[in-house]
């Protein structure tokens, strides 16, 4: 039997918003300990579910989660999450809001220096900051994000338009947010392909849609628990496999040491094999599967339309089906640890009969007509699952579909509104603050709001959610804006996606703890590279 591992998570996330709401909390990192020689870690072959196209140029990329793990290699970032559910410091040594959470001071940590040789100063981070704001998807995200004002070397200041008690999170921002060289931003033109960080691993080469290869940092500024220099691994060269079945015979047969994986079915034959590893996280903050709507075209711009489809599309017998109901079914697109988590969902359950009668309305309102289209990626499960779905729309009177494309064309349709019903797999579950998971992707006139849909309600509780200092306030508005997003029916929630990271002769999954001794949160599918080694 293969050997699993859980990266379990720690405490509620109130503590983090408390402290700071009550105290205005300086959040401090310490250092690591003394650097010490470390063992030759070896070369690893790592498989990625898909190729980042569209590049690594941090301000305008468009990383999903294979993306960011290869940005997890080659960039640091200011905060992290910690299994306490706490945003700490990382880059930054320390980040302190002001009394109001309207005005930020970061100060970074001395002597770190990018690939290049540059050092990490207070004008390098401004520059990325600034970028940000600029950024195509950035843009959005930092709207709230005022001047970027250099006070010396090491310290910045960072003002906001409203109170931001959630800003150390979008120093994260779910692994997107690392902090790019000077060099690499200035060139626009090379930007996306000339990849430098202060991370753990420097890029060496990258042939799109083959392997993009790194290679050992030496003067990598991070120590394991030992206090031993870091990264371990002397590189990894990371593989794209979109196909999720090629991805684990390719690590049964010895052609890759390790893979990421969401797939139930490989998951399983993973923990039944012998010689495989597995880690992967538990409930509480995990991805969601669902099924987005275009709420903007027909015949989605039609509520009764929307709830036709959550009536018609039963979750359960796919979940059984394709994942042999391995996964955990979700009522809701957040996970149990968020804040307005509900027990009793407000979205429509299956109900054939109901949805037959709905289907019957919208025809007769519309021609006779009831026309969707599922729209996925390219990998065979899928295609397996969207077959389900059409079975599953037809049988209750719509004319429905399957089209499949590769990652990167799916995120351009979504960005363009191009599709009626797509299958997504999001994370919505940020237990530390619900704005990092849920203002950004589902307020008006976000890019990444790909059901397009402005509702009201869901607006004034996102914005009372972000504003808000007190934990009872951020819970009760999260509340508020779950139950709307049931009402408008806007997704129709499958289950609680689980990300595995399965190795055959590789130690060191876990990472190396974070500068203050927490223990680093595995979140969106980012799992730590710098301790990797080979046994």
């Amino acid at each position: 039997m293969g050997q699993h591992r859980h990266l379990r998570r720690g405490t509620r996330w109130a503590a983090v918003v408390a402290t700071a709401a009550v105290l205005g909390a300086t959040l401090v990192a310490g250092v690591g300990g003394p650097a010490g020689a470390q063992k030759s870690g070896g070369d690893i072959r790592f498989g990625l579910e898909a190729e980042t196209t569209g590049g690594f140029c941090i301000p305008t990329a468009q990383l999903v989660v294979s993306g960011i793990q290869v940005a997890a290699a080659v960039y640091d970032t200011l905060t992290m999450p910690n299994t306490k559910d706490e945003y700490v410091p990382n880059l930054a040594e320390s980040v302190t809001p002001n009394a109001t959470f309207d005005q930020w001071t970061i100060k970074l940590r001395p002597g770190i220096t990018f690939h290049d040789g540059t050092p990490l100063n207070a004008a390098a981070v401004k520059q990325n900051m600034d970028a940000w704001k600029k950024g195509r998807l950035f843009q959005f995200v930092y709207s709230n994000m005022g001047d970027v004002t250099v006070v010396d070397d090491l310290t910045l200041n960072v003002t906001t338009k409203t109170p931001w008690p959630a800003f150390p999170g979008f120093l994260y921002l779910q692994g997107r947010a690392g902090i790019a060289a000077p060099a690499q931003l200035s060139n626009t033109e090379t930007c996306p392909t000339n990849l430098i960080g202060t991370g753990p691993f420097k890029l060496k080469e990258w042939k799109v849609n083959e392997a993009l290869t790194v290679t050992k940092n030496e003067s990598y500024w991070e120590k394991d628990a030992k206090g031993k220099a870091l990264p371990c691994a002397n590189s990894i060269t990371f593989v794209p496999i979109p196909d999720s079945p090629q991805r684990e015979t390719q690590l049964q047969g010895g052609q890759l040491d390790m893979i990421h994986t969401s797939s139930a079915q490989s998951i399983d034959s993973i923990e039944n094999s012998s010689g495989l590893d597995i880690v992967f996280d538990q409930k509480g903050n995990r991805e969601t599967r669902y099924y987005q709507i275009n709420a903007s075209k027909p015949p989605f711009d039609n509520p009764t339309a929307r709830q036709a489809l959550a009536y018609a599309l039963n979750t359960k017998e796919i979940n059984t089906i394709r994942n042999k109901g391995l996964f955990t079914l979700a009522t809701q697109t957040m996970d149990s640890n968020s804040p307005g988590y509900l027990k009793k969902s407000t979205y429509p359950k299956f109900n054939l009969k109901k949805a037959q009668e709905l289907v019957s309305q919208v025809k007769a309102a519309n021609g006779g007509s009831f026309d969707v289209t599922f729209l996925t990626t390219n990998d065979s499960e899928n295609g397996a699952e969207g077959q389900l779905l059409v079975e599953q729309a037809n049988k209750a009177g719509m004319n429905a579909k399957l089209t499949q494309v590769d990652q990167s064309s799916l995120v351009n349709e979504l960005l363009g509104g191009n599709f009626s019903v797509s299958l997504v797999r999001n994370f919505h579950s940020d237990a530390a603050f619900g704005d990092v998971a849920n203002y950004v992707w589902w307020s008006k006139g976000s890019p990444v709001n790909f059901s397009k849909f402005d509702d009201p309600n869901v607006q004034a509780a996102l914005d009372a959610g972000r504003t808000s200092t007190d934990p009872a306030a951020l819970a009760e508005a999260y509340t508020t804006f779950n139950e709307a997003m049931g009402k408008g029916v806007y997704v129709v929630p499958a289950w609680y996606s689980i990300w595995g990271l399965a190795s055959k002769g590789i130690t060191g999954q876990a990472g190396a703890p974070l500068p203050d001794k927490s223990k680093a949160l595995v979140l969106n599918g980012r799992f730590p590279v710098e301790t990797l080694c080979k046994k």
